[in-house]
């Protein structure tokens, strides 16, 4: 794969009042109900905690080969410590990639859909949340193959229903919008791919494709709806059927797989590693909090240090502390 791959993040900074104010008030007109901070309206997923930091020293350390980094936010927002002096590094306000009737918007799912809009952004490319870290020294291999496919990595989903509707209202929202991407592959195609779920992880995307699919006649009246969703709706798609849709043009290249397990049964363990070394390897870490998690983290290739609702002050405290040990060296995007 010689082809240059750029990255893209999602950041905002929720601790802006301003864009809390602007978040309220849209919150209260839309729903008529003052915000409660849960689900699609909870501080978790709009807080910051210094992670974009850490994430591109990560990014420095480990990804030397990455073309262009692009940083999507709104409101004006630009991290106080980022250089912006940077010639690998752009800021990408909302207005630049959004439809004006579109904005303000704080809905993750409805920026991303439009993230093939940036100017400049290379073919291949892959996405980060500003949660995400690299762990080590990781080649292009890792997301993208030799004949420019994506390589998707996935999870087998736990208790599937063979009934749709029925797996559909017993699923939280998030699950709902993951079936309903499938549902949408399937409809078209024929293909169904109810076996498969996002690891979680950094993913890689083709940026042509993702266009294809979002221009197709079946899927643009969905997609057209959901970016002009200020908030997050079960009634939406996730960027997971852009890999299903690569999936089923040939484009993509699903991995299964594993968590390395790192816990109190040492023995077991170690066989389980073992037997599931290769699904293992690159698979992704994902915890909520790192308190107990250090030695397992520190043996990924790539980790998520997802901000949970129940987090307390002392573990968001602890979650910085845990990263400003593993990336302690300032790097070239810092001011």
């Amino acid at each position: 794969m010689k082809d240059k791959i750029d990255i893209v993040y999602l950041w905002v900074d929720g601790g802006d009042k301003k864009w809390r104010a602007e978040k309220d008030k849209w919150y209260k007109k839309i729903t008529g109900q003052t915000p409660i901070y849960s689900g699609a309206a909870g501080a978790e997923r709009y807080r910051d905690n210094g992670e974009l930091l850490y994430s591109l020293r990560s990014v420095s350390e480990n990804l030397p080969w990455v073309n262009h980094i692009y940083i999507v936010t709104g409101f004006n927002q630009v991290p106080k410590w980022l250089n912006t002096k940077n010639s690998k590094i752009t800021i990408i306000p909302h207005t630049e990639i959004m439809p004006a009737d579109a904005l303000p918007t704080f809905n993750a799912t409805a920026i991303e859909m439009c993230i093939p809009n940036i100017p400049n952004l290379s073919e291949h490319f892959i996405l980060m949340n500003d949660d995400m870290f690299i762990n080590k020294k990781i080649s292009p291999a890792c997301f993208f193959d030799n004949r420019g496919r994506a390589i998707v990595r996935y999870n087998t989903p736990h208790n599937r229903q063979r009934n749709i509707a029925r797996w559909m209202e017993k699923s939280d929202k998030y699950i709902q919008t993951l079936i309903l991407s499938c549902k949408m592959i399937a409809d078209a195609y024929g293909k169904k791919y109810y076996w498969a779920r996002p690891s979680h992880g950094i993913d890689p995307y083709i940026k042509s494709s993702w266009l294809e699919c979002r221009n197709h006649p079946l899927f643009n009246r969905q997609i057209d709806e959901q970016i002009r969703n200020k908030f997050r709706t079960n009634n939406e798609i996730q960027r997971w059927m852009m890999n299903l849709y690569d999936l089923a043009h040939g484009r993509a290249k699903f991995v299964h797989t594993r968590a390395h397990k790192h816990g109190r049964h040492k023995v077991l363990d170690a066989i389980y590693n073992f037997i599931f070394y290769f699904k293992t390897r690159n698979s992704n870490v994902y915890v909520s909090n790192v308190c107990g998690q250090r030695k397992h983290l520190m043996q990924s290739a790539t980790f998520c240090i997802n901000d949970s609702p129940d987090n307390t002050a002392q573990q968001l405290r602890e979650n910085k502390e845990f990263l400003a040990e593993r990336f302690p060296n300032k790097c070239e995007f810092e001011k």
